[in-house]
């Protein structure tokens, strides 16, 4: 029985251990690193860096550390170097623990002028409202949920149920874009067309719609305008302008108020303007809008997590921060899929936001946001993070207008960890160790000779 007990106690505290320990932390921490930069942070901490193996490891480090320490007891004067290094390697990993569990890191979105107490967190959560009039609602689930350990899917899908209701995610997709789609339908609907606009300056695909109830959709392409319209005696009024009438199930064309043609799917002709093509290439007369979202490999500035969800067969797309609405013969459910929030105890309020370009560039240099916090007037910079309260504000980014001009949104990285003071300690005696380790052999050297 001893024996057995003996050649684990030996195992831990081996040298031996602590280089596979070591060994495959450092395998696990490069691993992040690829994955960090062919996705993101977060999809690296799902799979490496808050893993089961890399807690494994973590753990196993700590056992050899600490079976080592209990191992030299007595400690001898001589031995203080070695024992303020694990030691503080100890306690360094004890606060990343604690920043692991307690921390918290989330971003929050200012225009000028706004104020906010909120920050947005890295996790999701699903919420559903329920309301009989239509105005006031009452939260009948709140849970957070990962749904990218989840993966539901057609066979397997992720069940909610609620006020007596069931609500069936049925994908998700971690990197989506967004987009309307419009399909055929028998009953209702309004004529929709999809069309390709092509020259040597242009290439632009897109779908026209007429919305219910109306006659006449009207939009702009350069100094072009392309019109869809039921009127069949419809008369152009603008220079360039291609018109397209629908008559029952046919459509016909007209540019700059020449004779009508018919129009089929796949054909294409020169408008006359510059030497811009249009082709038909797809033509509905009843068709229902709905948006979808499509699967990216990567992430992107603009893709979002989005989930199918199906409530009395009834499927719709929701994206990330966004809700959708099911109906019901006498009640209506909202179901929203949003980043979980958390208070940060007082309002945080943007009063400007400034931006330096390099010279001859659109590029940003420089970036700041002056913010006031209760009767404070405070400032937020690249270099220079706000700590207040236990938070600690840093400048992350902006984002412009949608023309991608001026900025009009700031963007502040929010962090708190109650673990940064055992890091700093554990830090410390490490550093204090080493340097102890270093003079202790100069010492002895000298003593020798």
């Amino acid at each position: 029985m001893l024996k057995p007990l003996f050649f684990i106690y030996k195992l831990l505290i081996s040298l031996k251990l602590a280089i596979a320990t070591l060994t495959a932390l450092a395998f696990l921490t490069g691993l992040g690193a690829v994955v960090e930069s062919r996705y993101n942070q977060e999809i690296a901490n799902k799979l490496v860096y808050h893993s089961l193996w890399m807690g494994c490891v973590w753990l196993m480090l700590a056992i050899n550390l600490t079976m080592v320490l209990i191992d030299r007891w007595p400690w001898r004067r001589r031995q203080g170097p070695f024992v303020l290094a694990h030691f503080g390697i100890l306690i360094l990993m004890l606060g990343s623990v604690f920043t692991k569990y307690f921390g918290v890191d989330g971003s929050i979105r200012l225009k000028e002028g706004e104020s906010h107490s909120l920050i947005s967190l890295a996790d999701m959560e699903i919420k559903i409202y329920s309301s009989y009039d239509g105005e006031r609602f009452r939260l009948i689930y709140e849970e957070p949920v990962d749904m990218f350990f989840i993966q539901p899917n057609e066979e397997g899908p992720y069940i909610i149920q609620a006020g007596g209701e069931k609500f069936m995610i049925k994908q998700y997709f971690p990197f989506a874009l967004g987009r309307d789609r419009f399909k055929l339908v028998s009953k209702g609907g309004e004529p929709a067309f999809r069309f390709h606009l092509s020259g040597s300056s242009a290439s632009v695909v897109e779908w026209m719609s007429l919305d219910l109830g109306k006659k006449i959709l009207s939009r702009p392409f350069g100094p072009a305008h392309i019109t869809l319209t039921k009127d069949k005696n419809y008369k152009t009024k603008k220079a360039e302008e291609l018109v397209l009438f629908v008559e029952g199930e046919k459509l016909f064309y007209a540019v700059d108020g020449q004779t009508k043609k018919p129009l089929a799917v796949g054909q294409d002709f020169l408008t006359g303007w510059m030497d811009l093509r249009f082709r038909l290439l797809e033509f509905f007369p009843k068709a229902k809008r709905e948006f979808v979202f499509e699967s990216q490999s990567r992430p992107s500035d603009r893709t979002v997590k989005a989930l199918r969800v199906e409530y009395r067969g009834e499927e719709v797309w929701v994206g990330q921060n966004s809700y959708v609405r099911f109906f019901k013969k006498d009640k209506l459910h909202v179901l929203a899929y949003v980043n979980k929030t958390q208070f940060l105890g007082f309002d945080l309020k943007l009063l400007d936001f400034r931006m330096t370009k390099y010279q001859a560039s659109e590029k940003a240099k420089t970036y700041e946001s002056q913010v006031r916090i209760g009767d404070q007037e405070l400032l937020i910079s690249m270099n220079e993070p706000l700590k207040h309260k236990g938070w600690i504000f840093y400048q992350s980014s902006f984002e412009p207008d949608e023309a991608g001009g001026d900025p009009v949104v700031s963007i502040l990285s929010v962090n708190r960890d109650p673990g940064r003071p055992l890091k700093y300690i554990g830090s410390a005696l490490i550093v204090f160790g080493v340097i102890l380790l270093f003079y202790s052999r100069r010492l002895s050297k000298r003593t020798k000779v």
